[in-house]
């Protein structure tokens, strides 16, 4: 972003909110094995969630999500269960290598992104149903077709750094993408042996993401493990983006609906956090790294049959993190 003359361009922020929603070109390299690790005590209330004090919705603070528990499920033991590892490797300016072997077993599955390169990436799955290709899959735009399904995947990981997610993957056909738009090169495998297996545990912090508001509780400064809920009906994903001082959400939606804006930008482009996009009523348990302060929880992803973005919709909430 540049700023001249008491304006700012929020072409290059807005830009970057995008690579860091749908990041660019990303092949992926998945590696399965056993992984213990995680658990849940059957979702017991955390006390300190449950009697943490309602926020006002007209002000934009997002209302407590409810139901947390104590226990980490990504690190208490748990019987074994499927790991899938994700690596995605740079060979050079805007190059990637990745390698994906031909099947993973499905149920409760521990995903890992391994992040070796130099750029922030996510791995977003994608679900092929019927007789389709995967080359179909490659072309299709909005609106998406209801064969093509948003699976999930491992939010935005850091440069030199793993991320992990636990979730259910049923028995099909998946690929792992940088974007719809610019899919980069893929990785096809497929889920086998899926059958009726555990359910995902809940962790000690929570985000629902509704049509067209969050719900949140339990965050706290450093990683959190996140139970990330979609009870709504839409695909939705859940952008952090840190709130400069003074900034208010008027601003910051503003700031995203114009290219250009008069003044220093609300938010911080460089500490921005997102999941993957869920569809409705899938949920997971990820991970997220949150500095402490002031955040703009957004939804940037549009409807399966495209329209506006949610954000445009109202899907805009603060959160602090302390």
């Amino acid at each position: 972003m540049t700023v001249r003359g008491g304006r700012c361009s929020n072409g290059a922020v807005n830009a970057a909110a995008r690579r860091l929603a749908v990041p660019a070109l990303a092949v992926i390299v998945v590696m399965v094995s056993s992984c213990g690790g995680g658990g849940d005590d059957g979702g017991v209330p955390d006390p300190a969630a449950e009697d943490a004090p309602r926020a006002d919705p007209a002000a934009g603070i997002a209302p407590p999500a409810g139901r947390t528990t104590r226990r980490d499920p990504l690190r208490s033991a748990v019987p074994k269960r499927t790991c899938l590892t994700i690596t995605v490797d740079e060979t050079g300016s805007s190059r990637f290598r990745y390698r994906a072997p031909s099947a993973v077993r499905g149920g409760l599955v521990e995903i890992r992104l391994r992040n070796l390169g130099d750029a922030p990436r996510k791995a977003q799955l994608w679900r092929i149903t019927g007789d389709h290709s995967l080359r179909e899959a490659l072309r299709v735009r909005t609106p998406l077709p209801p064969w093509l399904q948003r699976a999930g995947g491992v939010s935005l990981t850091a440069p030199k750094a793993t991320s992990r997610t636990l979730q259910t993957l049923p028995a099909g056909r998946y690929y792992v993408a940088a974007t719809l738009d610019e899919p980069g090169g893929v990785a096809a495998f497929r889920v086998t042996g899926a059958g009726q297996g555990p359910e995902v545990p809940r962790a000690p912090a929570r985000v629902e993401s509704r049509d067209f508001s969050f719900r949140v509780s339990g965050l706290r400064a450093g990683r959190n493990t996140v139970d990330f809920d979609n009870t709504g009906t839409q695909p939705h994903h859940a952008f952090f983006v840190p709130m400069r001082q003074g900034a208010d959400l008027a601003a910051v939606r503003g700031f995203f609906g114009s290219q250009t804006s008069t003044g220093p930008p609300p938010i911080d482009p460089e500490g921005t956090r997102e999941t993957v996009v869920l569809e409705g009523g899938e949920r997971q348990v990820t991970e997220l790294d949150l500095s402490a302060g002031r955040y703009a929880l957004i939804c940037f992803v549009r409807g399966r049959g495209g329209g506006e973005r949610h954000l445009e919709l109202g899907m805009i909430n603060e959160v602090t993190v302390k």
